[in-house]
Order: structure tokens, then C-alpha cells, then sequence
């Protein structure tokens, strides 16, 4: 991509993806999402003591199409109850300790219509919808001016893959678990910051192949983290300097852990302005992603985690504008 190197081209036979329109393209899947949710929150010991319990209804109706012949390859409408529940501990008016559990319900993934060059049995047709599992605990400090949170958490979800004969199913399930520690709030009068650093380990568990059982999963980096600053110009009134700076840590991009992506670093600069334009208030904003050009995978996995690599923008300017009426 950024740096080519020429090769024989590679033979492709598969006619699964092709034809159609990319002006006008067919209808491949439809998606109806509905859901409704009741909750009551319970305070003990002066409003120290929270507790929320909910349920949540949610049902997804989902139908696949042939992209050439247009016909109806799959369809189903699932229904679930799914809880929540979540504890909050104030022992102070700065401190708190909370914990949640939470269950819902997911579309399943869209199987990909090809695999190494080779039709996919059930290509193009989407998975039952399943339920993911997530809980956290953690402690959080906030004066109101600085704070900082600290949390583990734990989600669970069925694993999806291409078997041996070809078919794309949900086998086992990948576990995500980590550590998030974040920091914001305003150090000075005209600053503001938020930042954060997340460890990840993200495991395939239980997919029936012992050389994949505890691998990684694809696309899941083990160390991400953030910082992003404003700072307001006490010398021009309105005007605002920004700055973000992104790291992302390898990544695999097959399940077998074999292909490995570099991890990458990003710093964005920009500014804003608030100022009054005919009676009207205007925000010009303006900014250079990518400052330092770096070379880099967005994202890994794409399709239903078919290895794909999505490239990084490049060094580009931004700018915008916008009125408030």
C-alpha cells in the first residue's frame, strides 16, 4: 500500500462477488431492531448505597438476499429477555465504587462468500442472533475538577469462523478481560483533559481445535490507550488549540496467530473558534489528522473476520463550520 512491491498476479476463479452495480448496488441483508427497557434504581443509607435492576426486551429480524439473483437466501426474528443489574458505593462525596452486570442481545455475523479463493456454503447468510455476557467492577475519584476511574471488566460472546468444510459457524466464544484506567477534568481554569489506557488480553476459548484454543483474537490489540488536551487562548477569546494522540498496539489478523500487524501512533492538531457572525453564533473548526504521516492498519479483521486490513488516513486537513440558530 504505502511502499509496493510487484508480483505475478494471483489467480482468482471464485464468481461469488461478482457483478452488479457499484453506482447501484443490490440489496444483500436487511436489519429490524427493537427493544424496551424497565429499570428502578433503590437508594439505602442517605443515597450512599445504590442499586439498579432492569430487563430489557429486544427483538431482531434479520433476512439475507443472493446479490445477483436478488432471492431470499436466510431469515430469522429472535426475541430475548436480557437483565442488568448495576451497585454503586459512595463512601464520600469524591469517591465511589461500583460494579454491573449486563446481558444482550447481538446480531449474529454475516458469513463472508468467499474463503481463500473458494466459495462459502452459506455465504452472504447471517448467524442466529446470540447473547453477550458483560461485567465490571471498578473505583472512580471526581472533585469536580480532576478525576480518575479504574475498572476490570470481563465479556463474553460466541465465536464465529469458517470450519473445515467451508461453512461459516459460531463455535466456543471469544472472552475479552482487562484493566481501563482513565484520568480527566480540568488541571486549570482553561484546560481540559481526557486520557485513558485499557490492557486487553481477548482469548478464543473452547473452538474445538486445540491449536486455537488461547490464541488471540484477530483484530484485538493487548494495549490501546489515549490522551486527548484543549486549551482555551486567554489572549484570542473563542479560540480553542485541540490535540489527540492514539496508540494502538498489534494486532493478529488470522486466527492461528500467525499474521501480525504493527501497532501504530497518531497525533491530530486543530483548533476551534466561537465567535458571532450577522446575530448568529458560529463555531470554525479546523484540524490536521495524522501530523507525523504515519504508515499504518486502521483496522483488522473486517468482514466477519476475514483478514482484511483497512489502511490508515494519511496526513489530511480538516476544517468545518457550524450555526447555531
Amino acid at each position: 500500500m504505502y511502499h509496493p512491491t510487484d508480483y505475478a498476479e494471483v489467480p482468482f476463479t471464485s464468481t461469488a462477488i461478482f457483478g452488479g452495480n457499484l453506482d447501484d448496488p443490490k440489496l444483500t441483508n436487511e436489519k429490524q431492531l427493537q427493544s424496551f427497557a424497565l429499570a428502578d434504581t433503590i437508594s439505602l443509607f442517605n443515597d450512599k448505597l445504590k442499586t439498579t435492576v432492569g430487563v430489557r426486551h429486544q427483538n431482531i429480524k434479520t433476512t439475507s438476499y443472493d446479490y445477483n439473483t436478488q432471492a431470499k437466501t436466510a431469515s430469522y426474528d429472535e426475541s430475548a429477555w436480557t437483565p442488568s443489574v448495576g451497585i454503586i458505593y459512595q463512601p464520600t462525596m469524591d469517591w465511589s465504587v461500583y460494579g454491573n452486570y449486563i446481558e444482550s442481545l447481538a446480531p449474529g455475523k454475516r458469513a463472508p462468500l468467499t474463503n481463500d479463493n473458494e466459495a462459502v456454503t452459506n455465504g452472504g447468510q447471517n448467524l442466529d442472533p446470540y447473547v453477550s455476557e458483560q461485567t465490571e467492577l471498578g473505583v472512580k475519584y471526581d472533585n469536580g475538577m480532576i478525576g480518575s476511574s479504574l475498572a476490570v471488566f470481563r465479556t463474553d460472546e460466541p465465536r464465529a469462523y469458517i470450519n473445515n468444510s467451508n461453512t461459516f459457524t459460531a463455535a466456543g466464544e471469544n472472552r475479552h478481560q482487562g484493566v481501563e484506567l482513565t484520568v480527566f477534568g480540568s488541571p486549570s481554569e482553561n484546560m481540559r483533559l481526557n486520557a485513558g489506557v485499557t490492557y486487553l488480553s481477548a482469548k478464543q476459548k473452547d473452538t474445538g481445535d486445540s491449536a486455537l484454543d488461547g490464541n488471540r483474537v484477530i483484530g484485538v490489540p493487548t494495549l490501546q490507550s489515549n490522551v486527548n488536551l484543549e486549551y482555551d487562548l486567554a489572549a484570542v477569546e473563542g479560540l480553542t488549540l485541540t490535540g489527540d494522540i492514539i496508540h494502538t498496539g498489534s494486532r493478529y489478523s488470522d486466527n492461528a496467530n500467525t499474521l501480525k500487524v504493527d501497532g501504530y501512533t497518531t497525533l491530530d492538531l486543530g483548533a476551534r473558534y466561537r465567535t458571532m457572525l450577522a446575530g448568529q453564533d458560529v463555531t470554525l473548526k479546523g484540524m490536521v489528522t495524522n501530523v507525523t504521516g504515519e504508515d499504518y492498519w486502521q483496522s483488522v479483521g473486517g468482514y466477519s473476520d476475514a483478514g482484511y486490513l483497512n489502511a490508515g488516513e494519511p496526513t489530511a486537513l480538516k476544517v468545518s463550520a457550524t450555526f447555531d440558530f
